[in-house]
């Protein structure tokens, strides 16, 4: 057990906010689908390979390679996959030339990231609002389990180069969720 205190959940309030703000436009941008929801899918593609750029230490390459993320993710989803497919890798490729060390963490998780884009878009166009509802239920019964079982239990750490602060508790109680809502 975790007897850290109050001091834990000094961040909560904090997620609790961006958490709900982001929620509250990824609804809006999944349920008017199109092309609301593929630059809204670009945007988060390109901050998210920003963001692995910099755990990997390539701040310096962050902005040009989010932004080619982004650009590259939204070609993707516009036009058809047969000419566009390849653009799945172009951040991955850009990014083992700009980067010193990592490379192989960096290209496989942003080309996964790109790839998961496009399956997003795909899923939203093919399946529609309620399957992205499903899938965002999934997620979030993973953060917050992972979040919660994670701060009162503690334990030794999943991830740390990664993600510093996640457990062990936090991640199996986030797979628990995922697996209770998925079905």
């Amino acid at each position: 057990m975790n007897h850290a205190g109050v001091g834990q959940w000094g961040d909560l309030g904090q997620r609790l906010i961006s958490g709900g703000l982001f929620a509250a436009a990824g609804i809006f941008a999944m349920w008017l689908g199109g092309h609301v929801f593929h630059l809204f899918v670009a945007a988060i593609c390109g901050i998210m390979v920003w963001e692995i750029a910099r755990m990997v230490g390539a701040a310096g390459a962050a902005i040009p390679l989010g932004l080619l993320a982004g650009v590259a993710c939204l070609v993707l989803v516009t036009f058809p996959i047969g000419y566009t497919l390849p653009l799945v890798f172009a951040p991955a490729l850009v990014g083992i030339a700009r980067l010193d060390r990592h490379r192989v963490t960096y290209a496989l998780y942003s080309s996964a990231v790109l790839m998961a884009g496009f399956g997003l878009v795909h899923l939203r166009d093919d399946f529609g609002f309620a399957w992205m509802v499903w899938l965002a239920l999934i997620v979030i019964a993973s953060d917050v389990l992972g979040y919660f079982a994670g701060r009162t239990f503690g334990g030794p750490k999943f991830w740390p180069r990664v993600s510093p602060k996640k457990t062990w508790s936090g991640t199996l109680a986030g797979w628990a969720g995922a697996a209770v809502i998925g079905g």
